[in-house]
């Protein structure tokens, strides 16, 4: 008879992941996952010791730590196991116990001492606003705001992000839009947190966005991130939360962002995993992108649902990822099978992450990436 160990049964419930009996060893989530090699039983290995309790998991069980949580196994488990949720639960075990790998420690130390996985001091994070042409107004400033623009650490922190940062804001001003930041107040989602297995600063995280929301009257808010707009979606109660590609899309549409610059582009899209897989985002991108004059958008052989991560989830933006294949590397090589001029991304972390998988592979005079947000701009001002 199979047994569970009472307390990673309570563990494997509250990520929903008590399927793992379900679990008849089809291999499906091995076959799938990008990062298992042929000689390898990843995940299905962890997901099937899973069932035998805490201790085989704490002995056995460093190879969890190149999931990247992907959700590509899940996505196609015909058994509806939930293999990532189970990877999940297994990390959450070898976190409490610490045992931790060394990058991921970093991480947490970065996000509980300075609110960014970077370790940026956290006092530096409305920074980037000095280097803004328009005004960027907080929330103390304009009261009255309709939006909080919720910026996220990448794209507060990150020089390669603030790029983009900019272009939002200044998009943002000449729309017209009546938002607000929160400035150093601002803190980290947690997304990452929690999918990396730290569940006890995640829950502080939340609560401190939660109070100072509430001491703003946080109602609407909207983000460019991925990861900062899953986490708000599907764990904080009570917001309103948009993605900024709608208020993109939309006026573009309204013609109140006029797109007057062709830009003569071949542009592949790759599909981020917080968009795509976890929250059934595919379409709203390449919405966006096919408005863009003179842009031919061409599909990459693993796109929507079969995208591929850049491995930038889950704590492995601020490391070097352990495992043999580098995810990165190998979405920029069927990024230039395509024939594209520009890999275009929607997520702050596949911006890092793929324009260094394409220097990587020397990939970099045949393809540039860029954030879909970048295109717009050129596109709306003739600037890149």
């Amino acid at each position: 008879m199979i047994t569970i160990d009472p307390e990673y049964f309570e563990i494997l419930k509250e990520f929903g992941a008590e399927r793992v009996v379900r679990c008849y060893q089809c291999g499906t989530c091995t076959g799938i996952c990008p990062v298992s090699t042929t000689d390898a039983s990843f995940p299905r290995k962890p997901v099937l010791l899973s069932r035998f309790g805490v201790g085989e998991v704490i002995e056995n069980f460093e190879e969890a730590w190149l999931c990247l949580s992907c959700n590509l196994c899940t996505e196609f488990c015909p058994r509806d196991v939930k293999p990532s949720e189970t990877m999940l639960a297994i990390k959450r075990v070898l976190v409490e116990n610490g045992k931790t790998p060394p990058y991921i420690r970093d991480f947490f130390q970065n996000i509980m001492k300075q609110k960014n996985p970077w370790g940026i001091g956290k006092f530096k994070r409305e920074d980037w606003v000095k280097k803004s042409d328009v005004e960027v107004p907080k929330v103390k400033d304009n009261p009255e705001y309709e939006w909080l623009w919720f910026v996220g650490c990448a794209h507060a922190f990150e020089n390669r992000n603030i790029n983009v940062t900019l272009k939002m804001a200044r998009i943002l001003s000449d729309l017209g839009i009546n938002f607000a930041t929160l400035g150093r107040e601002e803190g980290c989602c947690g997304n990452d947190v929690r999918r990396a297995g730290e569940e006890g600063l995640f829950e502080v995280l939340m609560e401190e966005n939660i109070k100072t929301f509430g001491k703003y009257g946080v109602q609407r808010l909207f983000t460019h991130s991925p990861h900062c707009f899953n986490a708000f979606k599907n764990w904080y109660e009570g917001y309103e939360v948009k993605l900024f590609l709608e208020i993109l899309r939309d006026a573009i549409k309204s013609g109140k962002l006029e797109l007057k610059n062709k830009l003569d582009l071949t542009v592949t899209y790759h599909d981020s995993c917080y968009l795509g897989r976890y929250n059934g985002i595919y379409d709203l991108p390449r919405e966006v992108l096919k408005l863009i004059p003179g842009v031919e958008l061409v599909e990459m052989k693993s796109n929507r649902r079969m995208s591929l991560c850049c491995g930038g989830g889950a704590g492995n933006i601020v490391g070097d990822y352990p495992g043999e294949i580098q995810p990165a590397r190998v979405r920029a090589q069927e990024a230039a099978e395509t024939g594209a001029n520009v890999l275009a991304v929607a997520c702050p972390f596949c911006l890092l992450m793929l324009e260094d998988g394409v220097k990587t592979e020397k990939l970099d005079k045949q393809l540039v990436v860029k954030d879909i947000v970048e295109l717009v701009y050129e596109a709306a001002y003739g600037e890149e």
